[in-house]
């Protein structure tokens, strides 16, 4: 029955970053909050702070700063560097998936709208570099996710094509529109911040843990 709603198993599993694999939003937020007060602007709750993250930060500071945005973008950074590498923590039994997914042979990645030194030393900071073929941060492709040039970008590198065997597994709707403007197979993760009823577009799989991802591989 559960492996009847996979037609075929994954040629690769390609992972955004942050709460789909980790917890990082404190440094975001704190980071964020930082920003609109050394701008002289009103902070920002919690949750409207991280569904701004779900974009890459190139793509939405020059709306939210106007001419600031870069500024904005090194107060961000300046304070971001100090913190993320302490506070990040992986979400429950992610390494055990990692390791399952490596077992089986099947080719593993992230895509994430993270910049890409910031998303590599989070990676080497918990030692998991060993689980991934290919990683692509922001900045990295002509455009960030969900526009198509990411993926494009890491399949290249792994030398495949966007299928319906190169699934990509995320925790909102932009992760889901990009899998689906790719062709791709789109799981998505149920979560505290995104719920099923913000998407637009429904993925092909739909997980209440990671962990149940083993169940379809």
């Amino acid at each position: 029955m559960i492996k009847s709603i996979v037609k075929s198993p994954p040629n690769a599993i390609l992972f955004d970053w942050d709460n789909t694999l980790v917890n990082n939003w404190d440094p975001i937020f704190i980071s964020y909050n930082e920003t609109l007060k050394k701008l002289g602007l009103k902070k920002k709750s919690k949750e409207e702070t991280l569904k701004n993250a779900k974009y890459s930060l190139r793509e939405t500071f020059p709306d939210l700063f106007k001419d600031d945005w870069r500024k904005a973008r090194k107060i961000f950074y300046k304070t971001f560097k100090k913190i993320h590498l302490q506070k990040i923590k992986p979400l429950p039994k992610v390494e055990k998936i990692l390791k399952i997914i490596n077992k089986k042979k099947i080719l593993c990645g992230v895509i994430s709208n993270k910049d890409s030194n910031l998303l590599r030393k989070e990676i080497n900071k918990l030692g998991w570099k060993k689980y991934f073929h290919v990683l692509v941060g922001a900045n990295e492709a002509k455009k960030d996710k969900p526009s198509k040039f990411p993926l494009l970008l890491a399949l290249k590198k792994i030398s495949l094509k966007p299928n319906k065997n190169i699934w990509y597994v995320g925790d909102n709707d932009v992760d889901v529109e990009f899998a689906k403007k790719n062709k791709c197979f789109s799981v998505f993760i149920e979560n505290k911040i995104f719920k099923i009823k913000d998407l637009k577009q429904k993925p092909d799989l739909i997980l209440k843990k990671i962990e149940t991802l083993e169940l379809y591989i």
